[in-house]
């Protein structure tokens, strides 16, 4: 199978104080080092912003990635999802991410897209100790529905309703993990520890 990745990263990032997606971590943006997360596991990623943002576009081909606008991106994440996936449904799964979770490591992504390969039929979710996480990957028969997606919830109607989710447990605590202050960049979101934060893949904020 043909696995690709889609990196979502049109949000406006209000709750930051400004664009979080060029912050520094540990040197680098923090949409780069999303990237490179999944640019060590997979060929193909796709980064999906609004339109006219030059200076991610130039982010994207520096880490070799594909830059997707999304020219609907101000009615909800899920447009910028469908975008995405519009941008590269040749493939026969996506891994389907978010660009304010640059710790996630690479292995799971790798993980997410050997499991896709093996059961091709199936949405596959990483877990750890029994919460569902980021990032989510998509087999082929479910394209044309996430390309209909409206609203700011991502794929969670979606993945919620489908009998087909297999569930894929791992070490990977950043699953849970997102960016959501400055503060966040230095230590885990406190909710991220302490309950279930995202059950899909939901608002990129």
């Amino acid at each position: 199978m043909q696995i690709a990745a889609v990196v979502l990263a049109a949000g406006a990032a209000k709750r930051f104080g400004s664009d979080k997606r060029l912050h520094p971590v540990n040197g680098q943006p923090l949409l780069a080092r999303t990237l490179a997360v999944y640019r060590t596991a997979l060929d193909d990623v796709a980064v999906v912003a609004r339109p006219g943002e030059a200076a991610i576009a130039a982010l994207a081909r520096a880490a070799g990635c594909r830059f997707v606008e999304a020219p609907e991106a101000r009615h909800g994440q899920s447009r910028s999802l469908a975008a995405g996936v519009a941008a590269t449904r040749t493939v026969d799964g996506l891994v389907i991410g978010l660009g304010d979770m640059p710790f996630v490591a690479s292995a799971t992504v790798g993980a997410l897209a050997a499991a896709l390969t093996r059961q091709p039929q199936f949405i596959v979710q990483p877990t750890h100790r029994g919460r569902a996480g980021n990032p989510v990957a998509f087999p082929a028969i479910h394209f044309d529905a996430l390309t209909r997606l409206t609203g700011d919830a991502g794929a969670k109607g979606l993945i919620a309703a489908a009998a087909d989710v297999l569930r894929l447990p791992t070490d990977d605590a950043n699953i849970l993990r997102d960016v959501d202050t400055p503060a966040d960049i230095r230590h885990p979101h406190p909710r991220a520890r302490g309950r279930r934060r995202r059950a899909s893949v939901l608002a990129w904020r």
